[in-house]
C-alpha cells in the first residue's frame, strides 16, 4: 500500500513592483553622478555618517543634533545615502554632535570645523545598548533560632539557599500561544511604526533583488512527541540544500528549493517535507504585506539586544499566499498570526515566530508553531552580507499526533555571477569615487592619534573619471598606520566642488575633511 505523501511549504510567487538593489563598484568602474549640496561661499558643509559595528550604514529613525559652542542649533536633513545626515551651512568653529536612537547608546562628540571652503565628514559608530539582566528576587526566610539542633539548621540551609528562578515554560502546542504571551516592551519609548515597516520592506526587496542562488548544509532532526510532551528518539537527515531565486520581467519571481538535487518528499523524516524557510520573512515584502495587518507592540528585546516587536495576522479579506499544506493533490491554505523582532539599526528581521490564526479542520491541523532565527551570512566571494535563517524549529499537532522538528543551516555559499563582478569596498580603507567626467588628482593626509608614536601619512594619487580608488589602512599597507591609531584625515584635490565622494571604512569614530579646488604643487 503506498504511503501518504504530505508537504507543507511557504509560497511566494506573484507580480511585484521592480525591486531595488545595492549599487557597489569595483575599482575604476563606472559610477553615476549625484547632485552635490554646495555650501554658500565661506561656509563649510558637515556630514554625519552613522555606522553599525560591522561598518554597514545605520538605518534607524535616528535623532541627530549639531550645536555650536555658542549660538543656535544648526539645521540639517538626511542625505541621499542611507545613514548620512547633511548640514550644508556650517561656520568655522567647534561643534557638539549628539546622536540618539532607541536600542543604542546615545553619543555626544565634539568636532572642529576649520575656516575655508571644506566638506567635513564625521563618522559615528552606533553602539547597541545591552539589555540589563534583572537580579533574581529571593525573599530569605528568617533563620532558625540559635538553640535549634545542627541537623535542623543544615536542613534549613539546604532548603533556603539562593537559586535562580527557572524561566516560565512556554507551551508551543497551545493554540494562540503567541497571542496570550506578549513579551514586555518599554512603554516609555514611542514606536515609529511607519519607518520600521518601510525599512524592513526595503530589506525584503533587497533580498529578492540581490539573491540568485545559494547553497548550505542542512541538518534536520525530527522527533515524534507524546501527548505528555515526551520526545521519542530522533530521525536525522543531512542535505545539500540549494535555493534558487528566479526573477522575470515585470517583477515576477519564484523561490525553488532542492535537497540533494531533488524535491522528493520521501527523503524527509516521516515523509513530511518542510520547505520555504528562507521566504517566511517576505510577509514584509510590499507585495505580500497587503495580506497582513501589522501592529507595533513596542521596543522589546531579543538575545540581550533591544529590538522592535511587530505583531502580524492574516487579513480575512485577503488571499492566503504565504503558507500552504499539500496533502496528496490537494492544497490547504494556512492563515498565520505571529510576531517578528526587528533590529532597530538595520531593520533586519532577527527572529520570527508564527502560529495558526485558525485551525484547518479539513486535515485535522490543530496547532503549528514556527520559530526562525536569522543572522547575517557574509559571502567572501563578493563581500556581501545577506540575512538568512540559521535555525528553525517547528511544533505541529495534526490528526492527534505531535512532532517537533529542528533545522540547522551551515556552510553557506553564494552563486551570483552579476554580483560577484561588483565587489564592495574593502573594510579598513579609504574610498574615493570620481563623479565627474575629468580625472582628479589629490593628496590624502592621515593624522594619527596623539601619543601613539606614529607619523602622519601622505599619499598623492589620481582618481580616473567615473572611477573608484581604494587606499588600504594597516601596518605595511598604503596608509601605514594601525586602523585604531587613525584620528582624522584630509583629502585635498584639484577637482570641482562635489566631484569626488570620499568615504572611510574604518569601523571607528573618525573625521574626514575634503578640500576641493586646491591647486597641487608639481611632483619633483
Amino acid at each position: 500500500m503506498p504511503r501518504a505523501r504530505m508537504v507543507f511549504f511557504l509560497l511566494t510567487v506573484g507580480e511585484l513592483v521592480p525591486a531595488s538593489s545595492y549599487l557597489t563598484f569595483a575599482q575604476e568602474s563606472h559610477v553615476v553622478s549625484q547632485p552635490a549640496v554646495k555650501p554658500p561661499s565661506g561656509l563649510a558643509s558637515l556630514k554625519i555618517c552613522l555606522r553599525l559595528q560591522d561598518d554597514s550604514p545605520f538605518l534607524g529613525a535616528v535623532n541627530v543634533r549639531v550645536t555650536p559652542e555658542e549660538g543656535y542649533e544648526v539645521t540639517g536633513a538626511p542625505a541621499e545615502t542611507p545613514g548620512e545626515y547633511l548640514f550644508p551651512e556650517v561656520s568655522p568653529g567647534k561643534y557638539i554632535v549628539e546622536v540618539s536612537e532607541p536600542g543604542f547608546l546615545a553619543a555626544r562628540l565634539s568636532t572642529q570645523v576649520e575656516p575655508g571652503h571644506r566638506q567635513k565628514t564625521m563618522f559615528v559608530l552606533m553602539k547597541p545598548r545591552a539589555v540589563p539582566k534583572e537580579p533574581t528576587k529571593h525573599e530569605e526566610p528568617a533563620a532558625p533560632a540559635a538553640e535549634t539542633s545542627s541537623e535542623m539548621r543544615r536542613a534549613w540551609t539546604s532548603a533556603n539557599s539562593p537559586v535562580a528562578e527557572a524561566p516560565a515554560q512556554r507551551d508551543f502546542w497551545r493554540p494562540h500561544e503567541l497571542e496570550e504571551n506578549i513579551p514586555e516592551v518599554d512603554a516609555a519609548v514611542p514606536c515609529p511604526m511607519q519607518e520600521i515597516l518601510q525599512g524592513v520592506s526595503q530589506r525584503m526587496r533587497e533580498f529578492i533583488s540581490t539573491l540568485e542562488k545559494f547553497t548550505a548544509t542542512e541538518n534536520v532532526e525530527h522527533y515524534a512527541v507524546t501527548l505528555a510532551g515526551v520526545r521519542k528518539g530522533p530521525e536525522t537527515r543531512n542535505f545539500v540544500y540549494v535555493v534558487v531565486v528566479t526573477q522575470e520581467k515585470g517583477g515576477r519571481f519564484f523561490i525553488e528549493e532542492f535537497r540533494n538535487g531533488s524535491t522528493d518528499v520521501e527523503q524527509f523524516p516521516a515523509h513530511i517535507a518542510t520547505q520555504g524557510l528562507p521566504a517566511i520573512a517576505l510577509i514584509f515584502h510590499p507585495y505580500l504585506a497587503t495580506d497582513f495587518d501589522f501592529r507595533c507592540e513596542g521596543l522589546g528585546q531579543w538575545e540581550g539586544r533591544e529590538a522592535w516587536q511587530i505583531h502580524f495576522v492574516q487579513r480575512a479579506d485577503r488571499p492566503v499566499r504565504i503558507r500552504s499544506y499539500y496533502v496528496g493533490v490537494h492544497i490547504y491554505r494556512v492563515q498565520l498570526e505571529g510576531r517578528a523582532w526587528i533590529d532597530p539599526g538595520n531593520h533586519q528581521v532577527v527572529h520570527l515566530e508564527s502560529e495558526l490564526a485558525a485551525p484547518v479542520p479539513e486535515i485535522d491541523l490543530k496547532s503549528e508553531h514556527l520559530m526562525i532565527d536569522y543572522k547575517p551570512v557574509e559571502f567572501h566571494s563578493t563581500g556581501q552580507k545577506i540575512w538568512l535563517p540559521q535555525t528553525a524549529e517547528l511544533y505541529v499537532d495534526k490528526q492527534g499526533k505531535r512532532y517537533y522538528r529542528r533545522h540547522t543551516f551551515t556552510d553557506f555559499k553564494l552563486f551570483n555571477v552579476e554580483t560577484a563582478q561588483s565587489l564592495q569596498a574593502p573594510k579598513g580603507s579609504y574610498s574615493f569615487t570620481n563623479l565627474s567626467d575629468q580625472e582628479v588628482t589629490g593628496e590624502l593626509t592621515v593624522i594619527p592619534q596623539p601619543g601613539t608614536h606614529h607619523d602622519a601619512v601622505t599619499l598623492r594619487f589620481t582618481v580616473p573619471a567615473h572611477g573608484r580608488v581604494f587606499k588600504a589602512v594597516g601596518q605595511g599597507k598604503e596608509v601605514d598606520l594601525p586602523p585604531a591609531a587613525v584620528a582624522s584625515a584630509t583629502f585635498v584635490h584639484n577637482g570641482a566642488d562635489g566631484s569626488v565622494k570620499v568615504d572611510a571604512l574604518l569601523v571607528k569614530e573618525t573625521t574626514l575633511d575634503v578640500v576641493p579646488e586646491t591647486p597641487l604643487p608639481k611632483t619633483p
